[in-house]
């Protein structure tokens, strides 16, 4: 009955045979932020491209903040479309996020990112 690897479910006799796919959690992250940004910055073409790279790195909580720096997707998003942005007025969480993303070796396209200051840790 086991041979050719195959593998069976075992299931209650009240609930239907087939199985149930569930979504990873980095589609629901990824879902989260395509809404997200279909809503609310609907004009900004690439940021889903820049998400997509930050999602990948599993960076991003289901609440849709970065894990280790507490800052939401939303303020990011305002750090890097701040096109008078400067490095002696910049919040240093922010700063800290920049050069972590540049630890990573995450490239981010430069017409998506208007922050003078992000663009310097951000962009190749």
């Amino acid at each position: 009955m086991f041979s050719n690897e195959q593998v069976f479910v075992i299931h209650p006799k009240h609930t239907p045979c087939s199985r149930k796919e569930i979504a990873s959690p980095d589609n629901t992250i990824q879902q989260n932020i395509t809404d997200l940004l279909q809503n609310t910055y609907s004009k900004q073409k690439l940021l889903p491209l820049v998400f997509k790279l930050i999602v990948k790195k599993n960076l991003i909580d289901d609440n849709l903040f970065f894990i280790e720096f507490n800052i939401h997707v939303a303020d990011f998003i305002s750090f890097i479309n701040n096109r008078f942005g400067k490095i002696n007025t910049t919040e240093g969480r922010f700063l800290k996020l920049a050069k972590h993303l540049q630890t990573l070796q995450l490239k981010l396209p430069k017409a998506a990112v208007k922050n003078p200051v992000a663009a310097k840790f951000l962009c190749a």
